[in-house]
């Protein structure tokens, strides 16, 4: 059993107090968001923590919290506000969200390994796997540095999710960096080695390396009809984008970024102040769950700030794949494409290509039309973990599975193998009748050993029930 009070403090690193006095004595500490379900998360509901005694008391409740710091968080009718990029007091971990169980916590290892970069921390998710990377020391953020810190902070961790997605898949890669993340508690817990703590400035040479390995590897195709003028306001992302309701905020890239992209946008085709913000007014009243009028106007303000061209492919592209369900394209970027390896050059599969595995070995060993075995033995035949299997198997629709029993052991079919023991049925039905015409031209001594094979043919072939009138014929 791991201890609970330890690792809380290893990630938080004195951000807060270790004790509710020490809070109420001292004014340097920052305070932490906590939510004790999901739905809390999505709709910034829950309570702010200043203390790790106070969150230890509330750890048999709590599911999520923040575990980078803020300089102050506010609590008014349950909602909790604050939780901005530019009021992180101290960032002391990142953290990937492994959104799939089509792989296993003993893979997010393996990649570390290959990445040169293993996790401190692994919990077990709803969906799959948070995988924690605590620093040995804070990172402090200061607007005296115009948020330096940060910015090196966002892409170390961008780097991080892009380079385990490659590796392993299944990385959400439009979760806020420095949001909400599930709370360690006394089961979710796979993995930890408290020596594992990283070293900021070794991070950053490792995530230098990864964008020049990326640069290196990617091959640049220029559209020539490219139009510098391209207008982003007048593409089909704009329009897609501007006309969903549903965004909200606290999961992700949300109603904030989905705002302030679109005024960069209108920023970069050269619309006026007034009219941007009397455009952002519109869309925002049209959410199910819109800002305050205040938030609309300082996103609309920091668009037109000076320090920013247009909108950014990236959030453009995540914004889209989280709200719209679509792809992004565009005429205002270069092209950037990455070739698929193959899959003897990785030593990872996709889930379609598990799926086919498992369908070839079934066809192949089917008895009777099924195979019959544990989903622990047959995720072992490929290497894989069993809730690795199961996804699989929950996705396939080739694949049939029956529980047997007390779910020791389960019947697995397909198609395939289901066909294929109809037509054996039809040629042993065959060749029971041709038996049987043989009988009545044998002499009294010779039919024994024609019902000995006559006996074991019903015996394998389960539709056949009326033995003992077979019997009567002897």
């Amino acid at each position: 059993m791991y201890n609970l009070q330890s690792i809380y403090s290893s990630i938080l690193k004195e951000g807060i107090a270790e004790s509710r006095i020490k809070y109420k004595k001292m004014n340097r500490y920052g305070k932490i968001a906590v939510a004790n379900s999901k739905n809390q998360m999505i709709y910034n509901k829950g309570y702010t923590v200043g203390s790790v005694e106070t969150l230890m008391s509330n750890s048999n409740v709590a599911t999520h919290f923040t575990p980078n710091v803020f300089h102050w968080l506010s609590r008014k009718n349950n909602t909790v506000s604050g939780h901005e990029e530019r009021n992180l007091k101290q960032i002391n971990t990142f953290v990937i969200d492994f959104d799939t169980y089509n792989i296993e916590y003993t893979d997010i290892l393996n990649a570390g390994l290959n990445l040169d970069m293993m996790p401190t921390l692994i919990l077990k998710t709803d969906k799959g796997f948070h995988a924690y990377f605590i620093i040995d020391q804070p990172v402090y953020i200061s607007e005296k540095t115009n948020y330096k810190s940060l910015k090196v902070a966002k892409k170390i961790s961008q780097n991080l999710r892009s380079e385990f997605n490659k590796e392993i898949g299944g990385v959400d890669l439009t979760c806020n960096h420095f949001g909400y993340f599930r709370c360690p508690n006394d089961y979710n817990i796979l993995f930890y080695q408290e020596d594992i703590a990283h070293n900021f400035k070794e991070l950053m040479d490792w995530s230098r390396r990864k964008s020049d390995d990326a640069r290196a590897h990617l091959r640049v195709v220029v559209d020539n009809t490219f139009n510098t003028q391209q207008r982003q306001i007048e593409e089909e992302w704009y329009r897609e984008l501007i006309q969903q309701p549903g965004i909200h905020g606290g999961a992700g890239y949300g109603r904030n970024n989905a705002i302030f992209t679109l005024c960069l946008a209108n920023f970069q085709s050269g619309v006026s102040f007034e009219s941007c913000f009397d455009k952002m007014d519109q869309f925002n009243s049209r959410l199910e769950i819109p800002l305050k009028n205040t938030d609309v106007s300082k996103i609309v303000k920091s668009a037109y700030s000076g320090k920013y061209k247009g909108a950014n492919k990236e959030y453009i592209k995540l914004l889209l794949e989280s709200w719209c369900n679509k792809k992004h394209t565009s005429r205002a970027f270069n092209h950037w494409y990455k070739h698929k390896k193959l899959r003897k050059d990785r030593k990872y599969s996709h889930a379609h290509e598990r799926e086919s595995d498992i369908v070839e070995y079934l066809n192949a060993h089917a008895i009777n039309g099924v195979v019959e075995i544990s989903q622990r033995k047959l995720a072992a035949k490929f290497g894989i973990e069993t809730p690795a299997l199961r996804n699989v198997l929950k996705k396939s629709k080739k694949i049939k599975v029956k529980v047997v029993g007390g779910g020791a052991v389960s019947k697995f079919y397909t198609l395939q193998t289901l066909v294929q023991h109809v037509q054996n049925l039809k040629k042993k039905s065959k060749i029971l009748i041709s038996e049987l015409n043989k009988l009545f031209s044998l002499v009294p001594g010779e039919y024994v050993k024609v019902f000995e094979r006559l006996f074991e043919m019903i015996n394998e072939n389960p539709r056949i029930h009326r033995i003992e009138q077979v019997r009567l014929l002897i």
